[in-house]
Formats: C-alpha cells, structure tokens, sequence
C-alpha cells in the first residue's frame, strides 16, 4: 500500500490559479470523486481524509511531468505543459480511471473504491472555466470522462470544407447511437479444421447507405462516443452467437480496456450470455500499450471467464515480442502490409519468420491477415502460419448471411 504522509496536499487552490494565470500548462484535468460523502459517513471523517492523501500519491505516481493539486473537498487537477503529448495525457487520465476503479485503497481492513469523474480541457485560454464545464458534462451526458479539445470543438473557419465534412459526420454519428444504425459484419478466420469469424462494424447513414469505419471511428472518439458503438457491437455480436457454440472475435482498443464503463458492460454481458469460452478479444497492438499494468489487469479479468486474447497488426509500430508474453495472448495477428509483401521483400519474410517461430517456442497461434492471393496463401503455408483471414476467401458480410451456414452446420 502506498505511504501516507502528513500534509501530502500541498498544491492548493490559490497556487492552482496562479499557475494557470502563468499560463504554464496547455492541459488540465479536473477529477471528482464520486459519492465521497458516503465515504466520509460509512468509515469516518479520519478514514476519508486519509483516502485524500492517498489520491494525491496515487494521481502523483501516475501523471509523469505534470503537476498535482487539491484543490478542496473531494476535488483534484492534475495540469501539464506541451512536453506532455495530448494522446499521453489523455490515456494516462484513462488509465487512472481504471486503477481507481478496480484497484481499491485498503486501509484498516477496508477496500475502499474510489469512482472518479473527469473533465479535460486542452488549448483553451481559459482552461479553469473549460475544464469545469467538462465535469460538470459528465453528469449530464452520464459519463465519467469528457474531454474538450480546442482543435476539434472550436470553429475557426466556418467555411472550411474540412469543418464542414466533420460537422456532417458527426451528425451522422449522434443519429445512429441515437436510432441504432450499427449493423455488425463477419469475416471468417480459417484454417482446415475449423473456421470463426471476427466481428465488424458498419454504421448506416441518413441515407440507408453503410458507411466504412474509416469514416466515422476517428470522429466518434472525437466526440466522446466511441464507447457506445463499441458497447453496441458487444451487444449486438453477443445476442447472435448466443448458444451457438462458435468462436468469434471482437476488437478492443486501448481506450476501451481504459475505460471502466465499456469494461464493466462487457463483463456483465460475458456472464448474461455465457459466452466468455467462444469469444476472443483482439488488441490493436499498433497503438502502443502504455498502460501495461491497467492492460494485463483487464486480461486476467476477462481470462478467467474463458476469454481468449488476441494482439492484432503485430509486426508494425510498437510490435514487442516481450509484452506478448507478459499479456498472455492467444493469438498473433499479423499485420496484413507485411503479409502482402511476403512474396516481394526478404525482410517482410524475414519479419514473418520471426513472428511464427517466436509464437511456436511461446504457445501462441498464428493469424495472417489480408490474405488475398493463392500465391499469399502458399507462402503463408509454407511457414506454417495457423489461421488465413481475407478476401481469397471471404469478404465481411454482414452477420445475418451467416444465418444459412450456421443452420446447415446443425
């Protein structure tokens, strides 16, 4: 447990302000702690006050080149200049959301969990009254984190067509949460034994049209609603495979393992359809894990209601043989540039060489991506990779078409 010290809180209000009139940050955060008058009045006012302290350590511990500050009640900032990257500074806001949620504070023989909201703000001049209308957000779009970004919530140039094309997206995006226009697809992952499918996801437009996740996946995070198109897909892909006894796959981002609300609606979901043995959860490895230890957290979690877990775009970015291991995957996806370029580099070969040859020594199964030639798929053979997923096979269709196969299979 971390150690209490007296008067940990020493960045008070009045030197909040002041440093924020210095202008010596570009990016705050405001967190509350959710119900902590409960807190106060179940374990006593000396308890609480050292759950206080042990925030501060906590968001002190996590936030790197930023400062902390109490700022009264049950009220904490956490404030960062340019040095910090806003996609940092945002995931670390994420990841504390997480810890705090399923890593409870023990004191005297109690575990206390402490819910906190959150309101971001970044770029804005006036970042105190920006950061405080985002929390005050949380409450009416009953959300624990809004994030308010001057580069995507202010409009500088009204006749922009790029501004233009955002504002209609995403006013495409608000009517499909809103009606539910998200359709889930399926493409199958094969080899000659058996054959499972990942899960998809398309949206409709005001048109009836259906629109590729290019053009709306960006922009729904932009706007905070990310997270109800990945709960919709949960949904959606649960009810269908429900009692079908077939494995299928769904993608989680970073983002979404971070966030506590996503996580506790997947776990409620896994026990209500029973389903945790058939479902494989892909990572996109190609954002980086930073959050390593929110990360295995959640894996242990879903792992042992039977969850299997995949790492998807392996051999790109961030690719990292030793986290592989310390995440316990499955399964490595191979990103699809580098199976499409088997055949013409020796160093994609080399690459996928060492991928298999890695996985083999480790336990885990291979998947080759975009497989969309015999040639690929020779080649991909011939280094004993597992599983094939792509169009020499099979497009993504949306599920209802799977209706007729998996009735023939019965």
């Amino acid at each position: 447990m971390e150690e209490i010290t007296k008067n940990s809180l020493f960045s008070n209000r009045k030197e909040f302000i002041n440093d924020i009139d210095k202008k010596l940050f570009n990016k705050l955060v405001i967190f509350d702690i959710s119900g902590f008058g409960n807190i106060n009045h179940y374990y006593g006012y000396q308890i609480g006050e050292k759950v206080l302290n042990l925030v501060f350590l906590r968001l002190e511990d996590k936030f790197l080149n930023s400062k902390i500050y109490y700022l009264g009640a049950d009220i904490f900032a956490a404030a960062s200049s340019i040095e910090v990257s806003k996609d940092r500074f945002i995931q670390t806001i994420k990841s504390i959301i997480w810890y705090f949620g399923y890593s409870p504070i023990e004191l005297e023989h109690y575990k206390i969990y402490i819910p906190l909201r959150a309101g971001v703000a970044i770029n804005y001049s006036n970042l105190i009254f920006s950061a405080e209308f985002a929390l005050k957000q949380t409450r009416v779009l009953k959300h624990n984190l809004v994030i308010y970004d001057s580069e995507q919530h202010q409009i500088s140039h009204p006749n922009s067509s790029t501004i233009e094309q955002d504002l209609y997206w995403e006013t495409q995006i608000i009517q499909a949460v809103k009606k539910d226009k998200f359709e889930i697809f399926a493409q199958s992952i094969s080899n000659q034994q058996e054959k499972k499918y990942e899960i998809l996801v398309r949206m409709k437009d005001s048109k009836g049209d259906i629109i590729s996740p290019y053009f709306f996946i960006d922009r729904a995070k932009r706007i905070n609603l990310y997270s109800e198109i990945t709960k919709k897909v949960i949904q959606k892909s649960f009810e269908f495979f429900e009692g079908k006894s077939i494995e299928f796959s769904i993608n989680l981002s970073i983002s979404d393992i971070l966030e506590k609300e996503v996580v506790d609606f997947l776990i409620q979901k896994i026990y209500e359809y029973d389903i945790g043995y058939f479902l494989t959860i892909e990572i996109t490895e190609s954002e980086g894990i930073d959050n390593l230890e929110e990360v295995i957290s959640f894996i242990k979690i879903v792992k042992n209601l039977g969850v299997k877990i995949a790492i998807d775009d392996f051999g790109t970015g961030y690719s990292n043989f030793s986290y592989l291991v310390k995440l316990q995957a499955d399964f490595i996806k191979i990103d699809g540039s580098i199976i499409q370029d088997i055949n013409k580099s020796k160093t994609a070969k080399a690459v996928i060489e060492a991928i298999v040859f890695f996985s083999k020594k480790v336990g885990m199964k291979t998947v080759a991506e975009f497989v969309s030639s015999k040639d690929i798929f020779k080649a991909c053979k011939e280094l004993e990779i597992d599983y094939f997923q792509g169009y020499l096979f099979d497009e993504p269709k949306n599920i209802d078409s799977l209706k007729e196969f998996i009735n023939n299979k019965k």
